[in-house]
């Protein structure tokens, strides 16, 4: 799953800043939403990527704190506010909560329409989601037609030592030896 620290190596959205909130940088991205309604708290869900023009909350500090703080209940990702619409720095009251929290609140550069962003992020997780999912399908098939075609624990072993790059080594719950499959790299037998 991708993570908010990893939007920062995306070239389409070059320019992100984070301004507080630094503690959930790791925080994972499920998916990418516009908030522009302060009664949209309770349709949103954990890990949701949040972004916003502000324009809901420009000149509502008690609004600010507080939608900072249901976010970080919520277990939202993080917050993305576009920048030089309604704000040209983000409140400090808004900074102190986001860190308070631990909630990422991130500026974006005024260039970008939301719409764009959320195409462009949504691309990068569910590729990496594609991409993994093909690999343990493919894995999947390959043993399953081993099995099918008769072979056994040495050539389920030799096939998934020659695909992860490893010696494998199959014990039994006593940790009594079965089977074991060297691999060509392996510098140690």
């Amino acid at each position: 799953m991708l993570t908010v620290k990893e939007l920062f190596n995306i070239k389409a959205i070059d320019g992100l800043k984070i301004v507080a909130g630094a503690k959930g940088i790791n925080n994972e991205i499920s998916i990418v939403n516009i908030i522009e309604n302060p009664d949209a708290f309770d349709w949103l869900s954990p890990n949701e990527l949040l972004l916003s023009t502000g324009y809901i909350f420009r000149d509502n500090e008690e609004l600010q704190n507080r939608i900072i703080k249901e976010l970080s209940e919520i277990n939202c990702a993080g917050l993305i506010i576009k920048m030089k619409r309604y704000f040209d720095k983000l409140p400090q009251n808004m900074i102190e909560q986001a860190d308070k929290y631990g909630l990422p609140l991130i500026e974006l550069p005024f260039e970008y329409t939301l719409s764009r962003v959320i195409s462009i992020i949504n691309e990068k997780a569910s590729g990496r989601y594609d991409l993994l999912n093909r690999k343990t399908l493919d894995m999947h098939n390959l043993f399953f037609r081993i099995t099918l075609e008769g072979g056994g624990i040495e050539k389920i072993s030799s096939m998934l030592s020659g695909t992860i790059g490893n010696p494998i080594i199959f014990v039994d719950q006593d940790w009594s030896l079965l089977h074991y499959s060297e691999h060509k790299a392996n510098n140690v037998p």
